[in-house]
């Protein structure tokens, strides 16, 4: 079943470092019956078709949105807090499952993780997809701005604010790049996560990422 792009509601965008404007779009997938089980998403740039990414894509969104509420739930100052890469996540939910006692084994293996902290990464729409199709990632970073003294005798330091480094590619070999707070991150993914039901794939908005169920259409 095509899906027409009337039939299809976003709310999620986000304004890129080239002023140009990202918009994700859910698109349904569809069970043999034609009904709605989870979804897949269409890549906008200023209204315009830019790249179809990420296959049955929405379960995760739903539990990195509801892992960041929990991170900032947690953390003294909810603006600046992330959740954790899906890299580290994933190290430290194997380490729980082994018994293992999860602090006293992360300072030996996080040296081994790469450097680039990625949140997710959707690179083609269909397992068999050419990867010039699109893709949408997003990267943990820390913005650094330079504040000077209030006098010349003064010294300056560094200003470090954790960012999320949203980067997408259309199948036209263009790339865009946004840099989101972790407000402006909560916002995308959250109205993201809610577009999801006008496509006929619900999520419960605040469930917790250990309970999180599958989409109910």
């Amino acid at each position: 079943m095509e899906v027409s792009d009337r039939m299809i509601h976003a709310r999620a965008e986000v304004r890129c470092v080239d002023a140009s404007v990202l918009q994700v779009q859910p698109v349904p997938v569809l069970d043999r019956d034609g009904l709605p089980y989870e979804v897949s998403l269409r890549l906008l740039r200023d209204g315009e078709r830019f790249g179809e990414v990420g296959e049955r894509c929405g379960y995760f969104l739903a539990s990195t949105a509801s892992r960041l509420r929990a991170a900032r739930a947690a953390a003294p100052v909810p603006s600046d807090a992330f959740p954790a890469s899906a890299l580290e996540a994933g190290l430290r939910a194997w380490a729980v499952d082994e018994g293992q006692d999860v602090e006293a084994l992360w300072p030996v293996l996080q040296r081994y993780l790469p450097r680039d902290r990625e949140l997710f990464a959707f690179r083609s729409r269909d397992p068999d997809d050419l990867t010039a199709v699109g893709e949408l990632r997003v990267l943990l970073d820390v913005e650094r701005k330079w504040a000077a003294g209030p006098d010349s005798a003064s010294a300056g330091h560094w200003r470090l604010r954790p960012v999320a480094d949203l980067r997408a590619w259309g199948a036209g070999g263009i790339g865009v790049r946004a840099v989101l707070t972790s407000d402006s991150f909560l916002f995308f993914l959250e109205t993201l996560v809610q577009d999801f039901a006008t496509v006929g794939v619900c999520y419960a908005p605040d469930e917790d990422a250990s309970t999180l169920s599958r989409p109910v259409g």
